[in-house]
Order: structure tokens, then sequence, then C-alpha cells
């Protein structure tokens, strides 16, 4: 069936493929000749600030979801079509029902991605027959583990069964890195089905996969290959599935990981499970795009209809796709369309969304909605101060948690009651809460707070020029806000990267001048919390304590690096310098008894002249020498005393006049540099962890 309604002057001008019913074209909803000029690709941010400042609403476009394979986009379109709701293909074509709509996406899947989701991790059953409970046979059987998970990331559990054998329940991330001498080489197992009896097919390694395992194993144990038994579970896809396993991994026990961590709580599996990621190589084909375009309550919902129409098939005209209009939640404050989408084009190009993309296609939909009559401008919630953005997901997790679903109710619970959930909910109920109450927005990178320099000053030109508009004045003060706090943790970032620098080639940062940076701004952060409103105060204290709390353990480490391991990387030069001074003063003592021996030498009573001018110049020589040697001494005698006090400080370059000092002086050098890299490398770990 096709289209009826109204005319349509612009679908009639883009699409000319594209009839109603019956051959007569819809009609347009409003005189687009006679709207105001559109706001749309290109507009200055004045321009759309006015717009805002008149009424105009944000447009609102963002993705849902994308989904593998036609049956999740059958799902996604069914859940769409309800009784308000017309699914209108790229055709023109309405679909209603199950079999019209799962007839429409069999032809999309023909053309959908072949591959399918890799095979990230899996629970394994893993046993070495004739091994026994006792301390010799578990440690057998972990290094026997460890050769057949080698370069991967595993946990495990071993359990003593009934008749005095043993076995471990393994959790095991399929993508590794083999380390070969120079080499590294990756390496992923695969889980396959075996046909076992009619009907019956059971999950093993693929051949190579097992063959290596057991392989290995033989070679670090000399266990025979006969007595090994790997049984892998079903494998799953992502980070989540690593939290899946993990989890049911450590229910009948706690559990450790190959790096020694015990797992036995559902803080410790999300960290395990965090340090994975990386690991994983994951792949997962994206097929489907799931969009919503929404607006407030009480707009004319043909309009909205027709400019997500418009937006539609501009903005996707070479993708298969399809929309739907729900009012169902009107009475919540919003009317919203669901427009799912082919991700691969018909020349098997594919959408890569990005937030350029998403910008451009909020000024698209804004643009067809202007053209509709409808108040609505594209602009950013960064132009806003706005933190209102949370994901389908976090709903759908706290609804899960609150309402159970129908048909579903003790899953729901039990999902909601379960401890390893706890955290996982509160934080998705945390991001809704924050949505809600939309505290001020905090940019942290340069690209932001420039955007939050440019809206403040926006905003602030407007609330002049327009001082009977609330909303200007509102704005202008909540982006001023949102600049000051942005300013104070862009300065605590910047703080953290120079205290990994040093403030001259000469002289690295100290401990000292550290603490006293970390109190300034401690101090900044006060004064500017202060200023805040008390629904941003807590986030700004909470966002800038955690870069606050990064610096601080960058001043302890320093302290710890000046007291203790810059004296144990630098014993060797210190030792060095002490031998050096020895060596010096027993020359000195030398010069100094040569003095004494050519002055006893004068006393006597010369045979002639010649030998008493002889005498003179020994004594001369002597003087001069031991003079030169004492200074030499006291030279290196200080320099060993400053190396020994302070070995941290860089030996001064006025100790080039000794080559020997000149050559401790570069070993220390040297040294520092080394110790400094090895602290960068810490702190990075460091940092790492607290950004967790």
């Amino acid at each position: 069936m096709t289209i009826t309604g109204a005319e349509d002057e612009e679908k009639r001008r883009r699409l000319p493929d594209v009839s109603a019913k019956g051959g007569k074209p819809p009609r347009l909803s409003v005189d687009v000749g006679s709207s105001p000029a559109v706001i749309g690709r290109g507009a200055p941010l004045i321009s759309r600030a006015r717009a805002l400042a008149q009424g105009y609403q944000p447009a609102v476009v963002k993705v849902v979801s994308y989904a593998h394979g036609a049956a999740r986009a059958s799902a996604t379109a069914n859940y769409v079509d309800r009784e308000d709701a017309i699914l209108e293909t790229q055709d023109g074509v309405e679909l209603k029902g199950r079999a019209a709509i799962n007839g429409e996406i069999a032809e999309w899947a023909k053309d959908f991605e072949p591959r399918k989701e890799s095979q990230d991790v899996a629970g394994v059953r893993f046993q070495v027959m004739g091994l026994k409970d006792t301390p010799g046979d578990r440690g057998t059987l972990e290094k026997a583990m460890s050769a057949a998970f080698v370069g991967h990331r595993y946990a495990y559990r071993i359990n003593a069964l009934t008749d005095g054998a043993i076995e471990a329940r393994a959790v095991v991330a399929f993508a590794g890195t083999l380390r070969e001498g120079e080499t590294d080489t990756r390496e992923r197992f695969y889980v396959t089905e075996r046909h076992v009896a009619e009907g019956f097919e059971a999950r093993v390694f693929a051949p190579k996969s097992e063959a290596r395992m057991k392989a290995r194993i033989e070679a670090a144990t000399g266990i025979g290959q006969h007595r090994i038994v790997l049984e892998p579970g079903a494998p799953g896809n992502g980070p989540t599935s690593v939290v899946d396993r993990l989890t049911r991994l450590q229910e009948h026990g706690a559990a450790a990981s190959d790096s020694g961590a015990l797992l036995d709580n559902a803080s410790a599996i999300q960290a395990e499970s965090r340090a994975w990621r990386r690991d994983l190589r994951s792949f997962k084909p994206r097929d489907t795009m799931h969009l919503i375009v929404s607006t407030k309550a009480g707009v004319d919902v043909g309009a909205f209809r027709t400019a997500v129409r418009g937006f539609v098939h501009e903005q996707f005209a070479a993708h298969k796709f399809m929309f739907g209009v729900h009012t169902d939640k009107a009475d919540a404050g919003h009317v919203h369309a669901h427009v799912i989408v082919a991700v691969r084009d018909a020349e098997g190009v594919k959408i890569h969304s990005g937030p350029q993309d998403f910008r451009h296609w909020r000024e698209t939909f804004a643009e067809h909605a202007q053209m509709q009559g409808l108040k609505i401008v594209a602009t950013s919630a960064a132009e806003r101060a706005s933190s209102q953005s949370y994901g389908p997901k976090d709903k759908a997790i706290v609804d899960a948690a609150d309402h159970p679903r129908p048909g579903r109710e003790a899953r729901d619970r039990a999902y909601a009651s379960d401890p390893a959930n706890k955290t996982l909910i509160d934080n998705a109920r945390r991001r809704i809460e924050i949505a809600r109450t939309n505290p001020i927005r905090m940019p942290a990178s340069e690209r932001q707070l420039a955007v939050a320099n440019d809206s403040a000053s926006t905003w602030r030109q407007l609330a002049q020029e327009e001082p009977q508009s609330a909303t200007a004045s509102a704005l202008a003060q909540r982006t001023q806000f949102s600049q000051a706090a942005g300013q104070a943790i862009a300065t605590l970032v910047n703080q953290a990267l120079i205290t990994q620098t040093t403030r001259s080639s000469a002289m690295p940062i100290t401990a000292a001048q550290m603490g006293s940076d970390l109190k300034l701004l401690n101090e900044a952060v006060d004064r500017v919390g202060a200023v805040l409103p008390a629904d941003t105060r807590a986030a700004f204290f909470e966002r800038s304590g955690r870069y606050l709390e990064k610096l601080a353990a960058r001043v302890d480490m320093q302290r710890e690096f000046e007291a203790k391991s810059s004296q144990a990387a630098l014993a060797p030069v210190v030792e060095q310098s002490a031998g050096i001074a020895r060596v010096e003063q027993r020359e000195a003592i030398s010069a100094q008894r040569l003095v004494e021996r050519a002055e006893t030498a004068t006393n006597a009573t010369p045979a002639d002249a010649r030998d008493i001018d002889t005498s003179r110049v020994i004594v001369r020589e002597a003087r001069r020498t031991a003079a030169g040697k004492l200074a030499g001494t006291h030279v290196v005698v200080e320099a060993q005393r400053a190396l020994t006090a302070i070995a941290v400080e860089p030996a001064e370059a006025s100790l080039a006049v000794d080559p020997r000092l000149e050559v401790l002086r570069r070993q220390q050098a040297e040294k520092l540099t080394q110790s400094a890299a090895e602290r960068e490398a810490t702190v990075k770990a460091i940092e790492a962890e607290i950004e967790e």
C-alpha cells in the first residue's frame, strides 16, 4: 500500500518515483513559501541561540542500537509496529503486521554481513586424568593450564570431585598473543559443534585449537595428550560476556586470574573484565541501525511525520530503511519516530557514525522540521552546557529492576537482587538521575573548552541584546558557570601533564614544588566550587577530585623516588665518586710527604752550589704538586659528599675540571633519565587505575 494523506510538496519534488495512493500527490501541511528563513546547515551559533531564545526546541536525533542479523532487525521493527504507528519503507510502502515486516527484513538480509560475531570468551572444563587432590597434583594442573592458555587471559577455580580427582573450571579469552623470540604471533581459539548422535551436537574446540593446547601441555608437563580433557561452553561476544562468565565462575567459590588476582566479589570481577577488554579483539557485525528522532509533545504529528520522512529520504537515500511515529509517550512530554536503517547501502558502503555525522543529521532534520512549520533548531548539548545524556541500555536496566516485565518477572527480580548487578544498576540509575536534574556540563578537553568559551560569549551577548528573554539570561549564566568549571578542570589536566616533565632541562621537578602546586590547585578548585549552583557543585568536586587524587599520588611517588629509589639507582655512581676521593686523598698525602723529604734534603750541607739549586727546585715542584693535589682532593671530596647526601641533585658542570668527575656527572645524568622514565611508566599505570 502507498502512503495516503495531504499533499507533500517536498516529497513530490525530491522523490518523484514515490506516489501516493490513487496517484494523488500528498498536500503540504504548511505554506513553505511563507515560512521563516531556515536555520539549517552552517548557521552561526548566534543564529541558533536566538532561535532557542525565541522558543525553538533542540533537534534530537540519536542512535539507540545496532543489530546483527535478520532476527534482531525483525524484532526491532515489530516493536515499532503498533496500533498508532504505520511503518513506511524507503519505497513509500506501508507495512502492517508481522508477516509484512518479516518479509521486508528478509529482503534486506540478502545484503547483510555474512561474517558472524567473534567468539571472545567461554567457560572451559579442564581436567587431566589421574591427578588427585594433593598439593603437588594441583600444582601440576595449574602448570598444565598455564601452558594451554599461554598468551591468553584466563581465570580458574580448582574443584575436588567425589572420587578424589580434581578438575578446573576456567574462563578463557579466545584471542591471545604468543611471544616467540622477538616475534609476536596472534592466536585465537574457536569452538565448533561435533555430531555425537541423532539430534545431538556437542560443543568442542576446533581441531587446530585443541591440538595446539594439548601439544603445549605435553611439552610443559610430559603428560600424554590422551589424559587431557578440554570441554568448552557456549562462547560469548564482547566485554559483557566476560563479566557474565566470570560471575558464574565465582558463584561456587573464589576464583583466581592468570595474574594471581583473587576474584571473590563483583568489584574484583569488574576490574578483571576491564583488564581483559583491550585483549579481546572483539568483532560484531552491524547490519541495521536503530535511530530515534523526537520532539516535544503538542506539535502537529502530521507535520512531524512529514519532517522525519524528508530527513530519512535525504540522509539515507542509498540505504533501505523504514520508520514509524509513536505518540504513546505524549503524556510523558514527547512524540518520537523510530527509524531502522540498513547499515550497508546499495554499493556496499557502510555507515560509520561519529560526532560530525550526528551534527549533520540534526541539522538536516531541523531544516525539514522548519519547512513544515515546526520550531526546531539544530544545536548541541555543549552549546547549552547541558548534561542530559544517558543510553537506552541504562533505561532498560533500571526498568527491568524497578518494573519486572510480564512473563519475565522471576528473571528480572533475580537480576535486580543479584549483588553482582548492584553496581551496574546503581550506575545506570545515577546516569538517568543526572540527565533529569541536568547539572551544568563541565568541559575538560581543549575542544570542549573552546565550545564552552564560544557559547558563554554568545549567550552573554544575546542576554545583553534581549534582557527580557529569560532563556537567554538563564543560558548566559549557565554557560558562564560551565566555562569557569571547565577552565578549572583543564588546569588540573594540564598540571597533571606538567608533572610528568621538567621545569627546565637542568632541574627536574621536585616533590616540594609539586606539593606547592597541588596546594594552589586545591585552593582554586574550592574557589570555583563555591560559586557553582548546588546541583553542579557536587559533580564538580567529584570530577576535580579524581585529578587532584592523581596529582597527590604523583607527589607521593616523587617523594618516595627522591628518598629511596634514586639512591639505589645511583649507588654505583656514589661509590665510584667515593673511590676517586680516596685515591685523591692518598695522592695528596704522598705529595705532602715528598715536600717533607725535599725539605729534609735541603737541611744537609750541600757539596757544592749546583746541589743546592737542585734541592730548591725539588722543593718548589713538590710544594706545587702537593697544592694541586690538595685542591683536587677538596673538589672531589665535596662532590662525593654532595652525591652521597642528595643523589638526585644533578652534579654541577664545574666538576668537569677533573676528567673522572666529568664521567661521573654524565653517568649520574643517565641514571636520572632512566629513573625518570621508569617513574613515568609507573605513573601511567596508576593513572589508568584511577580513571577506571
